[in-house]
């Protein structure tokens, strides 16, 4: 049943008060998902952690999301529609409208296990300096197909860095927290961490695997896009709530994380890069004074990069030229930069060169950095032949 059906208003005061205990707030954005989003639903609905309420924000959908959300008949779930703002508006518009004690978020196409709030909710019970709880993921492209069982780690290259495993002793196991825990699961670990300045290497937490503490909320701030323009919101999202102390990591996929072809497009990685690098940008210029300087630097070298990176991919070769040059100042040590760097100083006019490099570019999707330096080691990979040409001073227009 829908309890309210109305445009939401700015409250004049961030999460007020300290919620209602034990209760999570899971906020689902969702913009034209009529087709799937009832799996999104049904996913929360079967927790085994009861204790929840489920806040849809229809972001000005054009499709029949509002008849497909008036079928169910639970008063846990409340819809709100507002004009199309995007989704960080739609975010921020669900934590006005929270009332628990902890926050979780959603995304309209992906779905939990039936264990996911039970297993975080005994985190926090357990753990009570910890401030946000987050996990591994899977992927899927439908229902009862995995595409991945253990996605994060390669989704955020900053896990290349970061290894709890060696960094952190586990708190307990999967087992410890929930009775029904899946048997090839059990004994997956879980860490009480101050990863602050581990966020300088990259963002470690996926949205829909987060849940929130209220009062670590209250302290960090709602969804700021105005300070990362069209692109990794998130990243400055969690990077602030972690500015704030311990927070815990789930070692275990509670979420299926559904992959769709629109997710690839050249625009969409452009946003995130040029993103990423004002986030890194706005919390170095606020470092505390023991962030060590090489932290900084291959933190700054790795944002420059992968933006230039992105830049040629778009079309954009002096912007590129400009990115890549400052990434290689400040750490040279860097082999597939440097040729995409000399890759930028070529003429414009090398049409073939250019479709060669977009093909490169494209299947190094997730972190073009480290699948460039993939690709180099692919005799039959474009990049492989344009490096060749490059070495051997080849017409390029001809081999390509």
């Amino acid at each position: 049943m829908l309890n309210e059906v109305r445009e939401l208003s700015a409250h004049p005061e961030f999460l007020p008060g300290h919620g209602v205990p034990g209760l999570v707030s899971v906020i689902i954005p969702c913009y034209n998902r009529a087709d799937i989003v009832s799996e999104t639903i049904d996913s929360v609905l079967a927790q085994s952690h009861s204790n929840f309420e489920i806040i849809l924000i229809d972001d000005g959908s054009t499709d029949n999301t509002r008849e497909v959300i008036s079928s169910y008949d639970d008063r846990r779930i409340r819809y709100f529609y507002k004009f199309n703002g995007g989704l960080s508006a739609a975010r921020n518009s669900g934590l006005s409208a929270a009332r628990g004690e902890f926050i979780a978020f959603l995304d309209s196409d992906d779905v939990w296990a039936s264990w996911k709030l039970a297993a975080q909710f005994e985190i926090f019970r357990r753990h009570p300096e910890v401030g946000l709880v987050w996990s591994d993921m899977s992927t899927f492209a439908s229902a009862g197909e995995i595409l991945a069982e253990r996605h994060l780690r390669t989704y955020y290259s900053a896990y290349d860095i970061v290894d709890f495993d060696s960094a952190h002793l586990p708190a307990g196991t999967l087992s410890d927290l929930i009775s029904d825990a899946p048997s090839a699961l059990a004994d997956c670990p879980y860490y009480i961490a101050d990863v602050f300045h581990h966020m300088f290497s990259g963002n470690l937490v996926h949205p829909s695997t987060a849940i929130v503490r209220r009062e670590r909320l209250r302290k960090s701030g709602p969804f700021e896009p105005e300070i990362t323009g069209l692109g990794a919101e998130d990243y400055h999202f969690y990077f602030r709530i972690c500015s704030h102390g311990a927070v815990a990591f789930l070692d275990s996929p509670t979420t299926l994380y559904r992959v769709h072809p629109a997710q690839l497009s050249t625009c969409n990685r452009l946003h995130e890069a040029r993103g990423n690098l004002n986030v890194v940008m706005h919390w170095i210029e606020r470092r505390p004074p023991t962030l060590p300087q090489p932290v900084i630097r291959r933190s700054l070298a790795n944002s420059h990069a992968w933006l230039g990176a992105e830049e040629l991919n778009a079309g954009n070769p002096r912007a590129a030229t400009h990115h890549l040059w400052k990434s290689l100042r400040l750490h040279i040590k860097q082999p597939s930069t440097l040729l995409l760097f000399c890759v930028s100083l070529l003429p414009l006019g090398l049409a073939a060169m250019m479709r060669a490099l977009k093909r490169t570019v494209v299947m190094a999707i997730a972190r073009p950095v480290a699948g460039l330096v993939i690709m180099l080691v692919d005799e039959q990979s474009p990049l492989f032949q344009l490096t060749n040409v490059v070495q051997t001073g080849s017409d390029l227009a001809s081999s390509f």
